[in-house]
């Protein structure tokens, strides 16, 4: 809120006097008008310095949930007016901390749109082989008295081509495996020359890709978007609001991936004070479970196989950062210390069954307390042997379940190596 300067100019236009000296009407008139407008100004202050926003119910800071803000203002003369300053904009703490600069748009490219660069599946063959060892991890599933009906899995032999799959069409939910679809939408703009410095984002793709983490998925989504978590909003600017989410999934539909659904964020989100989805995030919902994001099995694997094989996804030299995102480190050392990541990518899932091969893995999972969901490629050592592993299962007898997904991993390894070495 600016000084009240004004005020305080009336002051001193009009100093201390006799009042016992006659004055005429006019002069009365006019000192008293001149007080009136200089309370008035000091009372209430320019309404561009008050300016309520739809957004303050969630981002605003609060006695008992304080939330970090950044003010970012636009680079200027000293003497700036209230139009040089951009709206709030929340950052984690961890994001505050690190000092992390917030990445800027290049001009003339706010509203712009992008779609993915492929824009056909690759041409994959079914194979029987490969559908005997899907087969058996349906078995497997069975035979730990797990539900066939809610899993889905993809298998693809990167090097022939030849896939198989059980339930893969399926759209289920992929818990944080679509994080991985956000990354790709971020560097499609990335590469259209959309942001000014694509080093801003490489903390946030960090967290969200190696730590699974929510708050820098939301930031992410947020940016790539133009949107923000709001409080609920107005029929028409809801609309509006939506209709840009929804480039998440236009970006990828027209590319031949049908049936998908990736615009709402993982939850909780601590630094915008979302345990579970309220406001215009829930709006999206509709109130309706079957909105949340949805994705099939072979979605996941088509990207990974994009993206980390052919790497033609977006371009060779950003399908090679995407990779290498996805990199895990399979050394026990890094990944068995409980304290080495809240959400830990390798235990419990396909990678901590495999820490003895030598093979190059890359992943992306997630889980919550009703589902787990993974999508992997493995490579060998001697590089005979590439696949692609997806699994979705939206359950909780599989979020409960932290050996099934190691099992069905090894399952696989032993059979694609042997496979390859007749």
């Amino acid at each position: 809120m600016p000084k009240r300067r004004q005020s305080q100019k009336f002051r001193n236009r009009f100093p201390k006097r006799n009042f016992a000296v006659k004055v005429n009407h006019v002069t009365v008139r006019v000192i008293t008008l001149g007080v009136l407008l200089a309370v008035l100004i000091a009372k209430y202050p320019s309404k561009q310095f008050i300016k309520p926003s739809t957004q303050q119910s969630l981002h605003a800071p609060t006695a008992t949930s304080p939330l970090p803000v950044i003010q970012i203002a636009a680079k200027s003369s000293s003497k700036q007016n209230s139009k040089s300053v951009t709206p709030a904009v929340p950052l984690p703490d961890w994001a505050i901390a690190l000092g992390l600069s917030i990445p800027s748009r290049q001009p003339g490219k706010q509203n712009s749109e992008v779609v993915y660069n492929l824009k056909k599946s690759p041409k994959f063959k079914e194979s029987q082989q490969l559908q005997a060892i899907v087969n058996n991890i349906v078995e497997l599933a069975a035979e730990e008295n797990l539900p066939k009906e809610a899993l889905s899995v993809t298998l693809i032999n990167a090097k022939t081509g030849e896939t198989a799959g059980y339930q893969q069409d399926i759209p289920r939910y992929p818990a944080s495996v679509v994080k991985m679809f956000w990354m790709v939408v971020l560097y499609a703009q990335i590469e259209r020359g959309f942001w000014q410095n694509e080093r801003d984002f490489a903390p946030y793709l960090a967290k969200m890709i190696q730590e699974s983490d929510n708050e820098a998925a939301s930031f992410i989504i947020d940016q790539v978007t133009g949107t923000r978590s709001e409080s609920e909003l107005k029929r028409e600017k809801f609309q509006q609001w939506k209709n840009k989410r929804q480039q998440l999934n236009q970006f990828f539909q027209q590319a031949g991936y049908t049936n998908l659904n990736i615009i709402q964020k993982t939850f909780p989100i601590d630094y915008l004070n979302l345990q579970e989805p309220e406001g215009s995030e829930s709006q999206l919902l509709n109130n309706t479970v079957g909105n949340w994001n949805k994705i099939t099995s072979k979605h996941a694997a088509r990207l990974l196989y994009e993206m980390c094989y052919a790497e033609h996804a977006v371009s060779l030299q950003a399908s090679r950062k995407m990779c290498g995102w996805l990199k895990r480190d399979l050394n026990p050392k890094i990944w068995q210390p409980p304290d080495s990541y809240d959400f830990n990518p390798v235990r419990t899932f396909f990678g901590e069954s495999l820490t003895d091969t030598r093979v190059r893995f890359y992943s992306k999972a997630g889980a919550t307390s009703a589902s787990r969901s993974e999508a992997a490629m493995v490579v060998t050592e001697d590089k005979k042997v590439a696949y692609i592993l997806a699994v979705f299962a939206p359950d909780s007898a599989y979020a409960d379940d932290g050996e099934i997904f190691p099992k069905m991993s090894a399952l696989v390894y032993k059979r694609m190596t042997s496979r390859s070495s007749r």
